[in-house]
């Protein structure tokens, strides 16, 4: 992908893509008509059709900027108001050519040291929310598995002295059982003859 496609998609996502007619407040109304053109009497030898340069297609658009900056390879120049051919090899125009503040490309509305400056912020944001992302990923995350293995370290100490003092409990009741059976007279292997 070249440099100039780059910076068209650029514009295109930061501020979208004018209409031609829409930066100069130029807007022509459309008539309609139902009836038919009338034929034309006389016949005339199809002209030979001569193809332009990309620099004279760029100067024949030279009446307004929707005009220019609607052909993707033209500029326009408002110090001069003149629509140039954009230099393919540079990201920027060179400052000899057109001053980035008055050089318009793929929209009227924004000029190139905007755009300049658009680009470096949300570049910037985009840096700034991966770097965070990774620091939030690599430290903050660590530093929660080692408070989950605490929590279960805990859970287990409190599960492990619920089952003594259950253990514990147990074994009072069985004392206090034995106990009465001795009182009445009573041996584990009657009280089971008993039940069955």
């Amino acid at each position: 992908m070249d440099s100039t496609m780059m910076v068209w998609l650029a514009v295109l996502l930061v501020f979208g893509l004018a209409a031609p007619g829409h930066c100069d407040g130029n807007q022509t109304d459309v008539k309609t008509s139902t009836q038919a053109p009338a034929p034309k009497a006389t016949t005339q030898a199809p002209e030979p059709q001569t193809t332009l340069s990309p620099e004279q297609e760029c100067a024949r658009l030279n009446s307004s900027c929707s005009d220019c900056v609607g052909n993707s390879k033209c500029m326009y120049c408002y110090t001069d108001n003149k629509c140039m051919l954009y230099p393919s090899g540079k990201i920027l125009p060179p400052s000899s050519m057109c001053d980035l503040d008055k050089a318009r490309w793929g929209t009227c509305v924004v000029n190139f040291k905007a755009l300049i400056i658009s680009m470096s912020v949300i570049g910037g944001v985009i840096l700034l929310t991966i770097t965070g992302c990774c620091i939030y990923c690599c430290c903050c995350r660590g530093k929660s598995s080692k408070k989950y293995e605490r929590e279960d370290a805990k859970y287990e100490s409190q599960r492990m002295e619920r089952k003594a003092k259950q253990e514990e409990r147990r074994n009072e009741r069985r004392s206090r059982l034995d106990e009465i059976r001795m009182k009445y007279g009573l041996t584990k292997s009657d009280d089971y003859q008993r039940t069955y």
